[in-house]
């Protein structure tokens, strides 16, 4: 099977925040560049975040309400809008409302380094299908104050063949090739916009049997399997060539713990007298 593609976007952005510097190194990992029409959130991605500043950052303590609050996606070139500015505004002061379901947030450290883990995110906003698709993904600290990736591009393709899997509850599952790329898409019953949900090999069978009654259901791609979860549009477990952003994250989020069990050794050093 062919390695999943990746595209690393960096976030560097600096603020003067009472005498204090705001900077995060933030690592955005997309898996394929390219988008079929009708996807509508396309790139699905993990990422990890690294404080590179001298003040703490304020980040949603789970996936889901920083994807609601603070994940963004921006066109190229930025333009003004009022409305979406406050709007974003509004979100992101819902993740300190613990009566709405929030969780509130937390204080990443300055040199210490948080990776998500639980879901995969998606792009929030609906770019317009076009041969080359260029954005940035922001991350959002409140007060009209963003983190923007480098500009970034995307291919809007058309795939070299489209095969109907199965149906399995209101989701019908299809197989999109394109290239030396094979991707597993969920599409929800009446709708046209598909999701992808992981690269698979190019020659395999697939098939698809029920696992527990409650949604998920096993995978096979020729003798390997895995585990889709039909709620949450991904895989639960399965090999790393197709649970490609399980992968990432378990590997990103040890390297975290590691560097950031040393960030605190050395400061613990530095403060002891």
């Amino acid at each position: 099977m062919r390695k999943s593609h990746i595209i690393l976007a960096m976030f560097l952005n600096t603020a003067s925040l009472l005498f204090a510097e705001t900077n995060a190194l933030v690592e955005v990992h997309f898996f394929k560049d390219w988008v079929v029409e009708g996807e509508p959130s396309f790139g699905n991605f993990n990422l990890a975040i690294k404080n590179t500043g001298t003040d703490p950052i304020l980040l949603a303590k789970t996936p889901f309400d920083f994807e609601v609050g603070q994940l963004g996606t921006r066109t190229l070139p930025h333009t003004p809008d009022k409305m979406s500015d406050e709007r974003q505004e509004q979100e992101h002061k819902l993740i300190a409302d613990e009566s709405a379901g929030f969780n509130g947030f937390f204080s990443l450290l300055p040199d210490e380094t948080h990776v998500y883990e639980g879901r995969k995110f998606f792009l929030s906003r609906r770019l317009p299908f076009s041969e080359e698709i260029r954005f940035t993904v922001s991350v959002y600290l409140g007060k009209g104050f963003w983190l923007d990736s480098e500009p970034m591009m995307f291919q809007g393709v058309v795939p070299d063949s489209v095969e109907q899997l199965t149906t399995i509850g209101l989701r019908e599952l299809t197989l999109i090739t394109y290239k030396n790329e094979r991707w597993l898409y969920s599409t929800l019953q009446g709708s046209s916009n598909p999701f992808s949900v992981c690269p698979l090999s190019l020659t395999n069978k697939i098939r698809v049997e029920p696992h527990d009654g409650k949604g998920l259901f096993k995978i096979w791609d020729g003798d390997k399997s895995m585990i889709f979860d039909m709620y949450k549009v991904m895989l639960t477990e399965g090999p790393d060539e197709n649970n490609v952003y399980g992968k990432w994250t378990r590997e990103r989020k040890q390297r975290a713990e590691a560097d950031n069990a040393e960030v605190r050794r050395k400061k613990a050093e530095a403060q002891a007298p």
